[in-house]
């Protein structure tokens, strides 16, 4: 397959298919330019901080992060908090589920939220 075959593809797609195609070649692009060339990789400093010690939730620039964003948005629901928390890391490369349940482990082990029958509240 190649870039004419895929051009002719597109064509036939909507307008939001075609946004969506577009995110998701830029994120593949993004990711495969990182991997080629390591060394040119600009990270901002707590997702560096994140990575090198495998456990974000024990990060404490991290979990400020997330807590700072958090009382801003004040998701209600459990499923929103996942998804606030997924979108601020988003542009970092992602972050996996294991490591937002961490997060949200850490949050209520600090007493930032409680999280009763799915929905969230803020100490």
């Amino acid at each position: 397959m190649n870039y004419d075959v895929i051009a002719l593809a597109c064509e036939q797609l909507s307008y939001r298919d075609k946004l969506r195609l577009a995110q998701l070649l830029i994120q593949a692009a993004r990711k495969e330019e990182e991997n080629a060339n390591p060394q040119n990789r600009a990270k901002p400093e707590v997702v560096e901080k994140a990575k090198a010690k495998d456990e974000p939730s024990k990060d404490i620039d991290t979990i400020e992060y997330v807590v700072e964003r958090l009382l801003k948005l004040k998701p209600v629901k459990k499923q929103s908090l996942t998804n606030s928390i997924k979108a601020m890391f988003q542009f970092q490369g992602g972050i996996a589920d294991s490591d937002i349940d961490k997060i949200i482990s850490e949050l209520q082990k600090r007493k930032y939220i409680k999280i009763e029958q799915n929905n969230v509240s803020y100490l």
